[in-house]
């Protein structure tokens, strides 16, 4: 019986062991991948490199990438936050609008109105609680104005249905779908009523998540058509 009783208690105490690893592991698996992505992200941009002063021809990788559009189009990226440490960034026509860097962007969802005919920055904000503020802000926007969107942490909070119908008016097709944790970066119109092709989920999912309990950040860029 004490043998037994003794081969219990090793059973337990290694068991107990591994347990106790994999928490350890998984615990400095996630701080890893996060502080890599932190690094990553500094080590492409500072507020310094957002595009203030550019040089002819420069890339300016990881703020605004420049792109050369046709004519009456505008050229925009798009880029989610990444867990709860990197802040989105929103550029259009080759300039940051919201960045880490500008210290104007939040959790949840980061937007942008521009005036879809003279590029003109027209309003600007981001929205962290469940509240009516998002869906006044987007009530502002009119027919033809561009809107540009990033998320952070987790925009699902603040998407109402209400809220949700109009980006599906602005012509975003995964809106609807958007869950916990989700990262989301979407470009559409005011009265657009049509599927934008500027639009990306990237899914909370733990077997592909790139931060442990976050998934990769999501980029988009384009040319976006003037109205004229």
């Amino acid at each position: 019986m004490k043998a037994r009783k003794m081969k219990y208690q090793e059973l337990s105490f290694a068991f107990t062991f591994v347990i106790i690893i994999f928490i350890i592991w998984e615990f400095v698996f996630k701080e890893t991948s996060l502080r890599v992505c932190v690094k990553y992200v500094q080590g492409i941009e500072s507020p310094a490199s957002d595009c203030v002063s550019q040089a002819l021809f420069e890339l300016h990788t990881g703020c605004c990438p420049r792109m050369v559009c046709p004519a009456n189009h505008f050229p925009f990226f798009l880029r989610s936050g990444a867990a709860n440490m990197v802040g989105p960034k929103i550029c259009f026509n080759n300039t940051v609008i919201m960045s880490g860097g500008h210290n104007n962007v939040g959790w949840g969802v980061n937007a942008v109105i521009v005036d879809g005919e003279t590029g003109k920055i027209l309003n600007s904000d981001f929205f962290k609680v469940n509240s009516p503020a998002l869906l006044n802000f987007l009530k502002t926007i009119q027919k033809g104005n561009i809107v540009l969107t990033a998320s952070y942490k987790d925009p699902a909070v603040q998407l109402t249905d209400e809220v949700r119908e109009l980006f599906a008016g602005m012509g975003s097709s995964m809106v609807y779908t958007v869950k916990h944790r989700d990262n989301w970066v979407f470009a559409g119109a005011g009265g657009l009523n049509k599927e934008s092709p500027f639009e990306k989920l990237i899914v909370n999912d733990k077997k592909t998540n790139a931060y442990g309990d976050w998934p990769e950040m999501g980029e988009l860029g384009g040319c976006f058509p003037r109205k004229v």
